[in-house]
């Protein structure tokens, strides 16, 4: 407990002694400073003739005016070093300086080209850099313009073939329905064709049907005589197991009926509507078949 005692109080006197001594050396410090800016310092420039005297903390704006310090010429490549006060003067008569044509042409000129200096070639100049540099916007404007021109050079041909294309396609689907267009016409046609036929054909039936009907009045009296006088002689059972004649026209008005109903119903059903021509000339040919076959047993009948 002691030991620590000891020690702490080490401790604290060791602080206050760097305490004080830091006091001391801030304290010294500033004692320096203000004796330093008390001090009178001459100019840098007093060997050129500067005599002001001032305080060191004063020398710095002093150097940054004082008319003795050397400057640089502002003019581009002038390499001329001369002091504040006659800087002006030297920037008045510097061979460096730039200043405007006097004669009106826009440019800048030096002081030692000024004699030199041709207002003509200088616009000449000045005028075929512009053309070189417009020649040369022209030349990229160009270039852009050749390349939407192929780019839509191209997408016309694409354009032109498509249609093409699609022209051709129509061409053939409009040659199909033409195509189909006549085979319906000839179909109709040949339709119509056939009704007329069927037309007249059942006109010729109907008039041969209605010539038929005396004869289909006159066979109850045939019969009747027949039946008179069958059953007595050899030649007369022959001709009891023969037709006769008005059995057989009998057979040929039956038939003649039978034809005619067929016919009707062929002109009635109609012809098709097939297109196909082979189909009707086929059943075209069966009716005039059933027409001259009618017409045969007409005849027939009429003779007996």
């Amino acid at each position: 407990m002691n030991q620590w005692t000891g020690n702490q109080h080490t401790k604290d006197l060791d602080e206050e002694k760097a305490h004080s001594s830091h006091r001391m050396g801030y304290d010294l410090e500033r004692y320096m400073r203000n004796d330093l800016n008390r001090l009178q310092i001459r100019c840098v420039n007093a060997a050129r003739g500067c005599d002001v005297v001032c305080s060191l903390e004063s020398l710095h704006t002093h150097e940054e005016e004082c008319e003795f310090a050397f400057m640089s010429c502002s003019n581009i490549g002038c390499p001329v070093q001369v002091e504040r006060r006659g800087l002006e003067a030297h920037m008045s008569e510097c061979n460096f300086r730039s200043r405007a044509c006097p004669n009106g042409c826009g440019h800048t000129l030096l002081s030692a080209d000024q004699s030199q200096h041709n207002c003509v070639a200088e616009l000449r100049t000045e005028v075929e850099i512009l053309r070189a540099e417009m020649l040369c916007k022209l030349e990229e404007v160009r270039r852009e313009m050749e390349s939407r021109l192929d780019s839509q050079r191209r997408h016309m041909v694409q354009k032109e073939s498509q249609l093409k294309s699609e022209v051709e396609e129509l061409k053939g689907q409009l040659s199909r329905v033409m195509c189909d267009m006549r085979a319906l016409l000839g179909a109709e046609r040949l339709r119509r064709q056939e009704l007329a036929e069927a037309e007249l054909e059942k006109r010729e039936l109907l008039e041969l049907l209605r010539d038929l009907q005396p004869h289909k009045s006159q066979h109850p009296v045939d019969q009747t005589a027949r039946d008179k006088h069958q059953g007595a002689s050899t030649s007369e059972r022959e001709q009891h197991t023969k037709p006769t004649r008005p059995q057989q026209r009998e057979a040929s008005l039956h038939t003649l009926s039978l034809s005619l109903h067929s016919a009707q119903a062929i002109n009635e059903s109609g012809p098709p509507a097939s297109p196909q021509l082979g189909e009707g000339g086929r059943k075209g040919g069966t009716r005039s078949l059933t027409l001259d076959c009618i017409k045969r047993k007409s005849r027939e009948v009429t003779v007996i």
